[in-house]
């Protein structure tokens, strides 16, 4: 059973000035409920002016946001059922703990007795138990996330809009973070819309990822659709390391269709649509890709030599100079390597048919 969009945004825009260029370009998306949906793009694309036209913080230029069927495009952020966590977390310095996770209940007037239970039980939701007489100075930047989480959520809101929450915290804590929230997100079944330039990040957490690029959603799909079939070549550059391969339709016929490189090289593809003349990318993944010196019946080839080899931990980062021009980047785990008899060895870079995409250039 399919479950019914509690977003929707229809044909959303927003200019900053009258007359000015568009921030948000008329995006259209359904978020559903229960999910953790990711908004990923790099910096000033767009995504947190979304976030913040759901929110209410910022008004629309046109179009319409629907929160659980009801139209909330000009209401006030108070008057909708979502609440925000912020990066910098907003805690109120002077007040405890409890007092920050309680904020919401006491200005809702609710009797002592059900506030001290509501907030004791988010403390263990969030793992704080034993904190709530201490104030935010006092507290690391994964404790002060946390409590900002819990004031956010206290509320019961339909939908929480999370804007880059892990920002601030250093990459081991931050890791950890990603994956207490998903815990909290599956455990409470609220709907998460998550706004991160973190690829990894997104890739981790969220049920769909939308990526948006110059205030429009490029693809939106699961992580694991986002990474292997990406639609266009801003998302395959984006999403992770990718070689891309300039190429050009050269024929089509039934179910295949051959890409002409620079040199002449000829490369056989899946046939999804291409004209013949379209310029196009070949999208490979560097831990998709095997160095040999003589390729498989079954693969697809370029020719190249051993430019450089860069050691990275768990991995080896091999980069070929092709012969058909540009280079090439190979990821290749410990125990899978590939060992040349001399830096200067013309080689084979090979691939499966099914591992690369075709994106349009």
């Amino acid at each position: 059973m399919t479950k019914k969009a509690i977003v929707k945004l229809v044909n959303t825009v927003k200019c900053y000035e009258k007359g000015g260029n568009a921030v948000v370009k008329g995006i259209s998306l359904d978020i559903k409920k229960g999910e953790f949906l990711t908004i990923l793009g790099p910096s000033g694309c767009g995504k947190t002016t979304t976030l913040r036209m759901i929110a209410g913080f910022e008004q629309l230029t046109s179009g319409d946001i629907y929160i659980d069927d009801e139209n909330v495009s000009h209401k006030a952020p108070y008057e909708r059922s979502v609440n925000t966590v912020f990066q910098n977390y907003a805690l109120f310095p002077h007040m405890n703990v409890f007092d920050n996770v309680a904020f919401g209940l006491t200005m809702k007037k609710i009797s002592r007795t059900e506030i001290k239970e509501r907030v004791m039980e988010m403390l263990k939701v969030v793992r704080l138990e034993g904190y709530e007489n201490r104030m935010p100075s006092q507290l690391s930047g994964g404790q002060k996330q946390r409590v900002a989480i819990a004031r956010a959520i206290i509320n019961n809101p339909k939908v929480l809009l999370l804007d880059e929450p892990l920002g601030a915290l250093d990459l081991k804590l931050r890791k950890q973070m990603q994956l207490e929230l998903k815990h909290l997100q599956k455990k409470l079944g609220i709907t998460f819309i998550y706004v991160t330039h973190d690829q990894e990040e997104a890739l981790t957490m969220s049920d769909r990822i939308a990526v948006m690029n110059e205030g429009k959603i490029e693809q939106i799909a699961s992580p694991e659709e986002i990474y292997e079939k990406p639609k266009t070549k801003f998302v395959a550059d984006f999403i992770g390391e990718t070689n891309l391969i300039e190429a050009m339709v050269s024929s089509i016929g039934e179910k295949n269709a051959l890409l002409e490189l620079e040199a002449g090289t000829k490369i056989k593809v899946d046939n999804s649509g291409l004209n013949i003349g379209e310029k196009v990318c070949i999208a490979v993944r560097p831990e998709r890709l095997k160095i040999k010196y003589s390729p498989d019946k079954d693969d697809e080839w370029l020719s190249g030599k051993l430019k450089e080899r860069i050691y990275v931990g768990s991995a080896l980062k091999t980069v070929i100079e092709l012969n058909s021009g540009g280079e090439v980047v190979i990821n290749e785990v410990a125990g899978d390597r590939f060992d040349f008899n001399r830096c200067n060895d013309q080689v084979f870079v090979t691939w499966k048919p099914d591992s690369a995409v075709v994106v349009r250039a």
